[in-house]
């Protein structure tokens, strides 16, 4: 088949999850309704039937749905308020079956607008079946008191276009 030169363009899309620490998500795995570090409490619904908080526990929640064709292209974990209260507080990004692919363990502790690029090495780079991309978010001997994190994730679909280039 020839090939032509391309003459199309898109503008790459950009989605967010941004979360602290007494907000709470419905576990993707378990179905269980957590806090993302604090007591129940201290969260925002202290009134929620069955939420729980996550003391010496595991987040998985499945935080940015890609569609069928996404293409990373960029993105970062923004830190714009240091957990404090646990022991240890970490995430990582992934898919299902593969829960490291796009960031491994990073710290939430870290200081404030500490950044941290994604990996685009990984299978996910092209992501034709569609898959979520899931965080894991861990905590260990104490709940949060404190924090507040951003993941953005850039990325292209593959057969969009936005706009035609004229040579």
């Amino acid at each position: 088949m020839k090939k032509l030169a391309s003459r199309t363009a898109q503008t790459p899309l950009v989605q967010e999850f941004t979360f602290e620490w007494n907000d709470w998500v419905i576990d993707s795995v378990d179905g269980a309704k957590k806090t993302l570090g604090s007591t129940v409490a201290l969260s925002k619904d202290p009134g929620e039937t069955g939420l729980t908080g996550p003391v010496a526990n595991t987040i998985t929640f499945d935080c940015i749905p890609l569609p069928p064709g996404a293409v990373l292209a960029g993105g970062e974990l923004i830190i714009e308020a240091a957990y404090t209260g646990s022991t240890a507080a970490t995430i990582t990004l992934g898919i299902a079956g593969s829960l490291t692919t796009i960031l491994g363990s990073t710290s939430l502790m870290a200081a404030a607008n500490t950044r941290t690029a994604l990996l685009l090495t990984s299978a996910l780079q092209h992501n034709a079946a569609g898959a979520n991309v899931r965080a894991t978010i861990a905590y260990t001997v104490a709940n949060a008191t404190a924090g507040k994190a951003r993941v953005r994730l850039m990325y292209t679909v593959d057969g969009r276009a936005g706009e035609v280039q004229v040579a």
